[in-house]
């Protein structure tokens, strides 16, 4: 299950790379499960503030939509989605070209080798608690701790468990996998809008990061009910892994307004760690960003990036009304493509087998859209690009690196298959 790059990529002066989930060393079952990519933190721009550091920290708060393939403008999903890097200085790839340099804001232009997107992982700096509150309801974050080579993700070590037993499920269930593990208790507040990850099982195809779509009636208290087309019936080995992870991405079907609410605030508190690079901070605001929508051409343009003929400037714009209140202090358009052919899955998208490409558009204030030069879309007329993934965010700007830019808000993705 690939990650996808949002805001904190916004303000970065390098695309975040954590591509994978803890047990996702493999990369074997993206073409199988029904998913989407997650949020990919990533190191801010240096020169925002003239005090030393040696490490650049972001982390991003997003409630995700993701748009079905084709022009149709309806949603596979959404779903609360977390991002968290610190990562030495010295490893950031400067652009080939940028409109603004030394800024945050403006277009940029990466080509990022595979060694360079490893690096972007970061390393351990600490663990990260988000809390969000206020509104009818909010996403609920556990601790969020650091992996060797597969970056900050957020597991509920309550739900973490062995063994258990694998099933089909029927009626309103039909096409959900059901996993019924009696030494757990599945609840909304473990389950909902999370993912389970599942390893050690005897069946391949039952390994792997899958999006929780049910908990709660018609299921028994310790069943949760998950996206796996490729499901095969199982008792699970005594020795096999699952725990629900939370801020992974969208839930297929998941309606509006989904898990994290216009009015829910935010909280984020660091606490140094690790390496020891970063200080302890705390920050916060009252509201995420509000949720949005694009115009009928942008929302289509998100589907079909341009790989052949001569490159077009490409404007990105907010519907009418859409996002003329609420907290968005900043809007962004992410543009990353990678040249591994990908999966069946059309949200597949593997790491790059030689470059990835990323051009990234972003501007702070009451803007409501943003327009990518022709210059820059022309990187993407590149008869090697198997996929290309375009994010657009808009988000309330918590705090500004050092010690990290913090961001939460809402998000739109989409990707382009090309012919």
């Amino acid at each position: 299950m690939k990650r996808f790059v949002l805001l904190v990529c916004a303000l970065g002066a390098a695309a975040a790379c954590g591509d994978n989930l803890p047990g996702d060393d493999d990369h074997d079952h993206d073409a199988v499960q029904i998913d989407a990519p997650s949020i990919d933190a990533q190191p801010t721009d240096a020169g925002i503030d003239a005090r030393v550091a040696t490490h650049t920290g972001t982390v991003t708060v997003m409630e995700a939509k993701l748009l079905n393939p084709g022009t149709s403008g309806t949603f596979f999903g959404q779903g609360p989605q977390v991002g968290i890097a610190f990562v030495d200085r010295t490893l950031l790839v400067p652009p080939l070209m940028e409109e603004a340099p030394g800024a945050p804001t403006g277009c940029k232009l990466w080509e990022f080798t595979p060694a360079q997107l490893a690096a972007q992982i970061g390393s351990d700096e600490g663990p990260v608690a988000i809390t969000l509150t206020g509104g009818a309801s909010q996403a609920a974050f556990p601790p969020c701790t650091f992996t060797a080579t597969v970056g900050y993700t957020c597991p509920d070590t309550s739900t973490a468990s062995t063994g258990g037993v694998i099933a089909l499920g029927a009626g309103p269930l039909a096409g959900a996998a059901i996993l019924t593990d009696t030494d757990n208790t599945f609840t909304v507040a473990n389950s909902a809008g999370r993912y389970v990850r599942i390893a050690g099982a005897t069946n391949a195809a039952n390994n792997g990061v899958f999006p929780i779509v049910h908990v709660g009636t018609p299921l028994a208290a310790n069943q949760i009910a998950y996206g796996n087309p490729a499901a095969v019936v199982e008792t699970l080995p005594a020795a096999a892994l699952h725990v629900n992870i939370a801020g992974v991405g969208p839930i297929p079907g998941a309606p509006n307004p989904g898990f994290i609410l216009d009015d829910n605030a935010i909280s984020v508190v660091h606490t140094m760690g690790g390496g020891n690079h970063v200080e302890s901070f705390t920050v916060s605001n009252p509201s995420v960003a509000d949720d949005f929508a694009l115009t009928t051409a942008a929302t289509q343009a998100l589907n079909a990036i341009p790989t052949t003929g001569t490159a077009a400037a490409l404007t990105i714009a907010c519907d009418a009304g859409s996002c003329g209140s609420g907290s968005a202090m900043g809007m962004l358009v992410n543009i990353i493509s990678t040249d591994t052919a990908p999966g069946a899955s059309p949200f597949d998208f593997p790491a790059p087998t030689t470059k990835r490409k990323q051009v990234r558009c972003a501007a702070i204030g009451g803007v409501t859209s943003i327009t990518i030069p022709a210059a820059y879309m022309a990187a993407f007329i590149d008869s090697d690009i198997e996929r290309i993934q375009t994010t657009v965010i808009r988000s309330a700007i918590l705090a500004l690196d050092p010690p990290a830019t913090v961001l939460g808000g809402h998000a739109i993705v989409g990707f382009t298959t090309p012919p």
